[in-house]
């Protein structure tokens, strides 16, 4: 396979990340906890694995940070739908960090369709810490217990991370993916510009 195939190696592994999410919601939903939790842990990695290849390789695209957001978005859903499916108790009992990050979550790419015309795709350094630590979470969850202390942690971390998105939304005029530094960098980038 020659190199300029090779570039699209990345888009193929989110396409397969996208595979695995009507995968998991059917062994959510039919209570298959352990082959629910591999697969998690494969589509997870995937997730690292894209990105890695990407940035390394200089094979970063618009077309694949937005099948990689969309494919991040969908991991988590199912995620949560696992986490509800199999161990409800975590979210009835501790809704209240679940409800405030998918709420400013869903604030960041509402925004960013009504600006952009498609979802924030920014990849903050920020944003990326707060969903592996929830991918922590949900192995820990899945293959040992609840442990709170890191739920909340977690929580917090991606929370945080919403908030930078949502100001970065707000500051950038036009839809630009891919900005690592964050809302650090978007100040930046608004001084030198002035």
């Amino acid at each position: 396979m020659n190199s300029s195939k090779l570039r699209y190696l990345p888009n193929v592994i989110s396409s397969l990340r996208l595979a695995a999410v009507p995968v998991l919601f059917w062994l959510a939903y039919h209570q298959q906890r352990e082959p629910f939790a591999w697969l998690l842990v494969v589509a997870g990695a995937t997730d690292i694995l894209d990105g890695w290849l990407a940035r390394t390789f200089d094979w970063v695209s618009r077309a694949g940070a937005l099948l990689d957001s969309i494919a991040d978005v969908l991991l988590v859903i199912v995620t949560l739908f696992g986490v509800w499916m199999l161990h409800r108790p975590v979210i009835v009992d501790h809704s209240a960090v679940i409800w405030s990050v998918c709420s400013i979550w869903f604030v960041v790419h509402l925004s960013a369709l009504l600006r952009y015309g498609r979802l924030a795709s920014f990849h903050t350094w920020f944003a990326r810490f707060g969903l592996a630590l929830f991918g922590v979470f949900a192995v820990i969850l899945f293959f040992y217990d609840f442990v709170p202390w890191f739920y909340y942690a977690a929580g917090a971390i991606c929370f945080l991370g919403g908030v930078e998105n949502l100001l970065m939304v707000l500051l950038l005029p036009t839809w630009t993916p891919n900005i690592h530094g964050g809302l650090i960098e978007v100040l930046r980038r608004r001084s030198v510009a002035r």
